[in-house]
């Protein structure tokens, strides 16, 4: 698990590569957002089975609401399993899933910001309208942030000199 690994093992991989893969890890499934999502499923769904003998409106509203839940929370268990959104650090700038920053864009690599719901690694960077924006690096692709900010300065600060 690269995400495990710590600073020396990035940089010797970014050394040798030119870039380090940090796929979500498998024990964010245990996290506060997936546990409470799962957890609002089985109280919505315990509510709706006692309805089952009336059948009115509410019924289906609520069954409708549950349906959606558990869609939203199997959508997220099944993005966990396939690793995805993949964190990836390369020569040409960080990416994750879809959103990719180059290095020229980084304005700051923020300090790791820890919440109830939520601990992530904030990259400030200007887009491309000139307005700052944030990219943010959640703990389920690396488990010690204040490391992979401490490596990713350093990145960014070899990366600026020409």
């Amino acid at each position: 698990m690269t995400g495990d690994a710590g600073p020396e093992h990035w940089d010797a991989e970014y050394r040798r590569t030119g870039r380090v893969v940090f796929p979500r890890r498998r024990r964010s499934l245990f996290t506060r957002q997936v546990l409470l999502s799962w957890v609002v499923v089985i109280v919505a769904a315990i509510g709706i089975t006692d309805e089952f003998d009336t059948r009115g409106t509410w019924f289906y509203i609520r069954a409708c609401i549950v349906a959606l839940l558990v869609s939203g929370a199997v959508s997220t268990t099944a993005q966990i399993l396939r690793g995805t959104p993949v964190l990836t650090v390369d020569t040409t700038g960080i990416r994750l899933g879809d959103d990719s920053t180059p290095w020229t864009a980084i304005t700051t690599i923020g300090a790791p910001v820890t919440s109830f719901f939520s601990n992530h690694l904030p990259i400030h960077f200007t887009n491309e309208d000139g307005d700052d924006d944030d990219l943010e690096i959640p703990r389920d692709n690396v488990d010690d942030l204040p490391s992979l900010a401490a490596w990713l300065n350093h990145l960014h600060t070899e990366r600026r000199i020409p």
